[in-house]
């Protein structure tokens, strides 16, 4: 990584200052970083926000496969039997289990 050598300075009120900070902390940068992230990018993510993607994707996925399974057994003339009310029960478990504490 090329060394950074040159330093700038701004001036903040107290309350832009805050706002900073405050947004510093939800996002796991400092200023600087932040800041250095906002002028090269003109955005800034949370650090683990490719992870936290990743994992959402991954659960609408699985919820995607089990409805798609209910509507091929619906489709195909199968009634609303055992099988779907498992898999509709797999679907909120797996949702529970990933998403509430």
């Amino acid at each position: 990584m090329e060394k950074r050598t040159i330093k700038k300075s701004f001036r903040f009120t107290p309350n832009e200052w805050n706002q900073i900070e405050i947004k510093c902390e939800k996002v796991g940068l400092t200023p600087s970083q932040y800041f250095q992230k906002i002028a090269t990018t003109g955005r800034v993510a949370k650090q683990d926000c490719l992870k936290e993607k990743q994992v959402y994707l991954s659960q609408i996925a699985i919820v995607s496969n089990g409805i798609n399974i209910i509507s091929r057994n619906l489709n195909s003339g199968n009634r609303f039997d055992s099988f779907v009310l498992q898999v509709l029960l797999k679907i909120e478990q797996k949702l529970n289990d990933e998403w509430l504490p």
